[in-house]
């Protein structure tokens, strides 16, 4: 097979207060914003050098659409503390003008309700999501140069996270853990490709 790189990107908002939603039959949930469109990030210091990003409207068009989506929600990108997940209903992602929402369901175990305490109290507060690309496109007639995300390949989770950097008004960049993943085998599965990532960051 012919070896590739697979590109990993966490990128957190802070801008967008979470919100803990209780309903009047007992029923929790979660809604923030993992991702606003057309936002200029911070100044982004990587592999690509140093440029500002921001990502299109229509990048994860095609992802939402895949009928076997399967994106986690989870506290600090830790799968073991997934609090729901699209493919069972208890999360639910909801695409607007500004960007990409979620909505968890909370659930009733000692995680769920420790986090929705501690969101509560605004001890955590800000949104991430980890996810691929396929396409993007650069304007190198500026300095520092643009990039634009066109195209989401996968989106594997939105996380709530009690740390993130590089905030600005708009969009939180923790570009400190964007890695190169080398695969070797181009058929390994993109979960696979995922918890290669997150054992270099040790969250899992």
């Amino acid at each position: 097979m012919t070896a590739h790189k697979k590109k990993i990107f966490s990128r957190n908002l802070d801008s967008e207060q979470i919100h803990l939603r209780s309903e009047e039959n007992g029923d929790k949930f979660i809604e923030g914003y993992a991702v606003l469109f057309n936002q200029r990030s911070k100044l982004i210091s990587d592999w690509d050098g140093q440029y500002y990003e921001i990502i299109h409207p229509q990048a994860l068009d095609a992802v939402l659409h895949r009928r076997d989506l399967n994106v986690l929600a989870t506290i600090d990108h830790n799968r073991s503390k997934m609090l729901g997940r699209t493919k069972s209903g208890t999360l639910e992602l909801i695409k607007d003008q500004r960007g990409l929402m979620y909505r968890i369901k909370v659930p009733d175990t000692t995680l769920g309700n420790d986090i929705a305490e501690m969101i509560s109290r605004g001890d955590y507060y800000e949104s991430s999501f980890i996810f691929t690309v396929s396409k993007m496109s650069y304007n190198k007639t500026v300095k520092p140069f643009l990039r634009t995300i066109i195209q989401v390949e996968n989106l594997f989770d939105v996380s709530v996270v009690i740390d993130g950097y590089y905030a600005n008004t708009a969009v939180k960049l923790r570009s400190q853990e964007w890695e190169t993943t080398e695969i070797e085998n181009s058929e390994t599965n993109s979960l696979d490709i995922l918890e290669k990532q997150l054992q270099i960051h040790n969250l899992n």
